[in-house]
């Protein structure tokens, strides 16, 4: 049996199941019933993993640091841009001091793959030399000079008894501290303006066989520090850089080749990270619109079962949209209007559900002017690295429908 028709006995229109439960918005109305719609009804139908196009990552939330080297979904590196502000104008002199250490220091907020395999995360920071603003906006396939010297010396983690209270500490060569240090007082550190014009950032990458951490900017931890003491003067201070706020940030991602996975024939892959969404694309509308003659439809839902994989979990929410006939992606109506959670896309009991009634009875009634592609994508897809791997057998559209 080819494939997408054996596909389309479950996800177009397939064993639509008989329901009891009042509950159920549409089959509580009068005459309400359901329906099945065989696959061989069903013609030229399609869905299928196609790699994400880079996306929109400056300002994330998260960070993203490591690198994973999915046995399925293959390498997923994380990497960043990001600049460092003076923590006030006008920094006074500060001289005759020895620099004892220098850190660049950021809040794990989470982390994706395992912690435990952290061992062999080494992490690498260069000096940017071109500039990047905040109010720009940037994509995670950027790419800007940087210095090829490796200022990083060492990197330690340091595990809380919270997500919010772990920490890393990268430690780079106090050369660098003691730089910063001999151009207090001058020009350089007048203001956030002289001081990018004088450093414009750090560019920050890791390798590892199986971490990526999310790491938090804004967090309390989260600074770069110039630790020192004066001469002559065992007390240690510190000279504390903002590396949040106001300091632009950009993630960067390695790109995704559907060519170098290999998904089961019954298997969807999805993936952050600029990694991988799924197209489904539906032909033969004159046929559903023909079943549909003569009857209202109430309610119309479409359901994603995970395959389960308990070493990468599978995101929490997924976005379904639609590809618009300009080939722009906007969000279908039933979002728009009905809200998030009358559209649905949580993962619950292993299953993405969502109400696309609005979708499907503009897809039937203006199929001349309404495209019938739809994508699912990740929700925050440049702040976390989860992927997901959807079972295309057990993929459902339910419609519940009264006799006109």
């Amino acid at each position: 049996m080819n494939i997408y028709k054996s596909t389309a006995i479950y996800l177009l229109l397939a064993v639509l199941f008989a329901c009891d439960d009042p509950d159920i918005i549409g089959l509580d109305l009068p005459g309400s019933e359901t329906f099945t719609i065989t696959n061989d009804s069903i013609e030229n139908f399609t869905i299928k993993t196609i790699s994400e196009d880079s996306l929109r990552s400056d300002e994330s939330q998260s960070l993203l640091l490591g690198e994973i080297n999915d046995p399925l979904f293959g390498e997923n590196k994380g990497s960043f841009y990001t600049q460092m502000l003076l923590p006030y104008n006008d920094i006074s002199t500060i001289d005759n001091v020895v620099v004892d250490s220098v850190f660049l220091t950021y809040s794990i907020s989470d982390h994706y793959g395992d912690l435990n395999e952290s061992e062999d995360l080494q992490i690498s920071v260069f000096q940017l030399s071109e500039d990047i603003y905040k109010d720009s906006n940037y994509y995670s396939n950027e790419s800007f000079n940087y210095s090829s010297i490796n200022l990083a010396t060492n990197q330690s983690i340091n595990e809380g008894d919270s997500a919010t209270s772990s920490y890393i500490n990268i430690q780079l060569d106090n050369s660098f501290g003691e730089m910063l240090m001999d151009e207090t007082g001058g020009n350089n550190m007048i203001d956030n303006v002289a001081f990018l014009e004088f450093f414009k950032g750090f560019y920050v990458e890791a390798t590892a066989s199986n971490t990526i951490l999310y790491l938090n900017p804004t967090a309390d931890k989260s600074r770069f520090s110039i630790y020192y003491h004066e001469t002559g003067i065992d007390t240690a201070v510190s000279f504390d850089f903002e590396i949040g706020g106001d300091a632009a940030r950009i993630n960067l991602f390695n790109e995704k080749d559907t060519n170098n996975i290999a998904p089961e024939v019954n298997e969807i892959f999805i993936q952050s990270m600029a990694g991988y969404k799924a197209e489904i694309n539906i032909t033969d509308l004159q046929t559903i619109k023909d079943s549909l003659e003569g009857k209202a439809v109430n309610r119309v839902t479409i359901d994603f079962e995970v395959s389960e994989n308990s070493d990468y979990p599978p995101h929490e929410k997924l976005y379904l949209v639609r590809e618009t006939n300009e080939g722009g992606i906007v969000f279908l109506t039933d979002f728009t209007i009905e809200g998030d959670e009358h559209f649905g896309g949580d993962l619950n009991n292993n299953i993405y559900s969502f109400n696309i009634t609005r979708y499907f009875v503009q897809l039937i009634e203006e199929n001349d002017h309404y495209t019938n592609k739809l994508y699912i994508l990740p929700v925050l897809g440049s702040a976390n690295a989860n992927r997901t791997i959807l079972d295309k057998s057990k993929i459902s559209i339910n419609i519940i429908y009264t006799e006109i």
